[in-house]
This record gives structure tokens, C-alpha cells and sequence, in this order.
């Protein structure tokens, strides 16, 4: 499709509509000069301007460079997958590891301190105790609160 600009008639058009309209001009005719300059490049014809292998060369630098930060990247991906990996298998030991159960299944760390474990087991039972809850609840409520008092008993015997 070819538009002959010199046909148009801009003498119909508001300054106002014109500056509105330069801009999508202007981007059309940097796409046509590029499209211009890869059709020379295709069809094989030089191109003696200096500013343009300049341009060409500093792109193919740039894009090489681009490459150069993508296998860094993919390399530093792969050394953070490793390092994830490592760390579930580590975690996964230390989750099935028997001496940390009883913790885990109160909330506390095995490294708590003998006066968190004190007040961690006063708390935990007073709320869970059956009493405080309503008939429909009472079993649940026996239930977890002898998973409880297992879980501190454990614990006891653990630190023993």
C-alpha cells in the first residue's frame, strides 16, 4: 500500500488536530526508516552511513551482553533451586526427627526454654480443659487435652 502525502490536504485541518496527529507520524516514519534499513540489510545493499553501523554494532553488543546476564541468571537459578533443596531435605530431617514431635504438636521449639515450656503447658490446659467447654464440645475438648498432657509428659521425660 503506497500514500502519497502529497495529496493530502491539510488546509481542512486545525493546527490542534495536526499536533495531535504528529506524533503517530512521527512513530510511522521511524518504523518505516528501520523497516528501510533491515530491507537493505536483507537484500544485501550497503549502507555507507557510519552512524548506522555504529548503532548496528553497539546493538549486537548489547544483545550479546543480554545473553551473557541470562546465563548468569539461569546459573544463579539453579545454584538457589539446589540451595532450596538442600534446605527441605534438611527441614524434612528435622521434622521427623521423634524427640521434636512432642514439641511441634504444642507449638514449641525443642530449644524452648524450661519457663516457656512451664507456661506453655499452664496455658494450653487451662484452655483446653473439658470443663470450660459446653456438653456438645466436652469430648473434643477431653481429647485434646489429653493429646496434651501426653505431648508435656514427653517432653518431661525427654529433659528429664
Amino acid at each position: 500500500m503506497i500514500v502519497e502525502i502529497d495529496e493530502l490536504s491539510f488546509g481542512r485541518y486545525t493546527p490542534a488536530q495536526l499536533a495531535a496527529v504528529r506524533p503517530n507520524l512521527e512513530r510511522l516514519a521511524d518504523i518505516t526508516r528501520r523497516n528501510l534499513r533491515l530491507l537493505d540489510g536483507v537484500l544485501g545493499v550497503e549502507v555507507g552511513d557510519s552512524a548506522l553501523r555504529l548503532k548496528h554494532e553497539l546493538a549486537r553488543a548489547e544483545l550479546a551482553e543480554a545473553r551473557t546476564q541470562i546465563e548468569t541468571m539461569r546459573h544463579d537459578l539453579a545454584t538457589a533451586r539446589a540451595w532450596i533443596d538442600q534446605l527441605q531435605g534438611r527441614l524434612a530431617a528435622i521434622e521427623d526427627d521423634e524427640e521434636d514431635k512432642p514439641y511441634r504438636s504444642v507449638g514449641l521449639a525443642a530449644t524452648a526454654h524450661t519457663v516457656v515450656v512451664a507456661a506453655a503447658r499452664r496455658a494450653l490446659l487451662q484452655y483446653h480443659h473439658p470443663d470450660r467447654w459446653p456438653p456438645e464440645k466436652k469430648t473434643a475438648a477431653t481429647a485434646s487435652f489429653q493429646a496434651i498432657c501426653a505431648a508435656f509428659q514427653r517432653i518431661k521425660e525427654l529433659r528429664g
